[in-house]
Parts: C-alpha cells; structure tokens; sequence
C-alpha cells in the first residue's frame, strides 16, 4: 500500500503543563503526530481528530507542530466517546494516538475501546512502526530496557508511547496557516455510556516488616547461614496451633482483640 492510498487518523487529547497548569500538547500525541507525518504525502492527507470541550488555544499547539486540521468532535453529555469516534474512523487504514490522556483522569482505556468498537487490532506502546504488504509492524516498548516487534494486518489501532519520536518543531507561521473545524454534533448519533460501580479488590491480611534491607535480603535467599522468616508448627493439639496464629496477630497488630 502506497503513501498516496493510506488513510491514516491521529487522535489527540490536550494535556497539561505540570507547572504552570495552562494546557498544551501531551507528549504522546506529539510523538504519534511526529510518526503519522513520516507515513502521509503532506499534512492534508492526515485525519486528526479529538473529542472533547477544550478550547481552540489547547489544540493550538499540535498546529505549529504542522497539523494543516484539527476536527473537533463537541463533547455531549452522556456520550461513549469511543463510539462517537469509531463513527468517523470506518475507513482509516491505520488510527494512532497517545497511550493515555496527557490531562485529567485519563484511564487509558480509549485505544481498547475503540479497537472493540471498529474490531481492529490494536498494538499498544509503539516506539517505532512501518506499514507494507497490507500489515502494520511496531516496536513496543516494554519495561527495564526490553523491546518487542509486533505486525497486524490493516486496518489497526496504534498507541503510542511517549518515548516513540520527538516532536515535530514549533513553527508559529504552520500556526496561523493551521485551522481548527468544529463539526456539527447533530451528525454524530452518540451511543449511550452506562456506568457501573467498580468491585473493590479484597485487601490481603499482610504483616508490615520492620526487618533492615539487608535481613530481608538473608531471608529471599535463605541458606544454613540465613535464618527463613516464618514458624511452622508440628506438635500440639488445634487449640495450641490456633494460639500460635492468634499471637502472631496480636503481635503485628493485625487484630486487636
């Protein structure tokens, strides 16, 4: 698939400065934008989409890092959002955004959502990716330093991660030549989201430690040396084994009675 046929869609969501607070381009998005243009003919060809209420001075950003469009779809109350993007994504190839919002409470479960929605693939945490043959190929990024290649077939979601690329530079004329378009929301058909409390996990009955780092060590790594922490008892009658337990209990102030 050539440059020319891809349809490519980048989907942003304004972050916050950690300082000032004022709004300004999340890093993940600004990474996702920085590879989206390396797979586009010219910024025209790029589909870039956010959805929410922010102002135009939030999204301002993203246009001197040489987005020539930013479609807004207005936020309405009670929506799914990611059923309200899914409606203006059914003919993109290939959709990448940012791993999570860069502001607010962002859950990151958008890409999930909006991978069920259109039943894409979706490959999260990319640092690097090519299309070719009909398939998308990544390298994710995964903890302490590891790397991991994945491909799936087109059409696929992307999340990016923010170490990916840097981003574009800030250029004020590609900011005034930019333009930001509000579309209608009486052409959106929003789905309704429901809510649902959520289960709270049960909390494990766990002794704090008061052992130094070093005798924690000794006892992962237990030896003739290394005493191992824990009493195991053999000998006695169940009520002489309860009164092991319930006195280590008090001990560590798990129970008080």
């Amino acid at each position: 698939m050539s440059k020319q046929n891809l349809k490519v869609a980048v989907l942003l969501a304004p972050g916050t400065h950690p300082v000032s607070g004022r709004p300004c381009a999340a890093a993940a998005d600004s990474a996702a934008l920085a590879l989206a243009m390396k797979l586009v003919p010219s910024p025209q060809h790029l589909l870039v989409l956010y959805a929410g209420d922010a102002d135009d001075s939030a999204l301002a950003p993203y246009l001197a890092q040489g987005v020539s469009c930013v479609n807004v779809l207005p936020a309405v109350a009670g929506a799914d959002v990611s059923r309200v993007l899914a409606r203006q994504l059914q003919d993109v190839d290939l959709v990448l955004c940012g791993r999570r919002a860069g502001g607010g409470q962002g859950s990151a479960m958008l890409p999930y959502l909006l991978a069920e929605e259109l039943e894409a693939p979706l490959l999260p945490d990319a640092l690097q990716l090519k299309v070719g043959n009909g398939q998308v190929e990544v390298e994710q990024y995964l903890p302490k330093g590891q790397r991991r290649q994945l491909a799936a077939a087109l059409p696929a979601i992307v999340s990016v991660h923010e170490r990916a690329s840097a981003p574009l530079p800030y250029a004020h004329a590609r900011l005034q030549q930019g333009q930001i378009r509000h579309l209608s929301p009486a052409n959106l058909a929003p789905g309704v989201c429901h809510l649902e409390p959520a289960n709270r996990r049960a909390r494990p009955l766990v002794a704090a430690s008061k052992a130094s780092g070093h005798e924690r060590m000794l006892g992962a790594i237990a030896s003739d040396g290394a005493k191992a922490g824990g009493v195991v008892v053999k000998q006695g009658d169940p009520v002489e084994k309860a009164q092991v337990l319930l006195d280590y209990l008090r001990d560590h102030h798990l129970v008080d009675f």
